[in-house]
């Protein structure tokens, strides 16, 4: 782990010099385990001191890729630590699909209640309707995969 400032920002990322001279790239796949679909001037600014962790050094290419989320905790594996199998969690729906109902999680993440898993007695896609944006859903912790940052629930 280094310290460096951001000198420059990008679609695809920001540089950060780590030395004088010497620069890197964060790609933005790796500046937020949540906010992975957001413009890198949304989560820092020209100037911003920043911590970041090589990942990669192209001695050939003379390109060094850094990473500014591998500085803080994974959340997935944060709500992996923290829950169990079995375990009640509540949530305010962020959105709702023709194949579930995602839940806001604590850290940031989500957790999908997948349509099948909404209820054994009724039907589901009817069920889903009764759902709106914004409600406070309580479920269960049904399984927990941080590789893949899922995690499944039902109601």
């Amino acid at each position: 782990r280094i310290h460096g400032k951001v000198t420059n920002i990008a679609d695809y990322g920001c540089f950060v010099e780590i030395e004088d001279g010497v620069e890197g790239l964060v790609h933005m796949s790796e500046m937020d385990w949540t906010n992975k679909n957001v413009h890198p001037s949304k989560l820092v600014s020209l100037g911003d001191e920043v911590e970041v962790m090589v990942l990669d050094i192209d001695a050939e290419r003379r390109r060094i890729s850094l990473g500014i989320k591998q500085c803080q905790a994974n959340p997935w594996e944060e709500f992996a630590m923290t829950h169990n199998k079995g375990d009640k969690v509540s949530g305010g729906i962020k959105s709702i699909t023709d194949f579930g109902i995602f839940i806001g999680l604590d850290g940031g993440i989500d957790g999908l209640i997948h349509l099948s898993d909404i209820s054994w007695e009724e039907d589901n896609e009817e069920l889903i309707r009764d759902f709106k944006k914004g409600d406070d859903v309580e479920a269960v912790v049904l399984a927990i995969d941080p590789e893949r940052e899922r995690i499944s629930l039902g109601i």
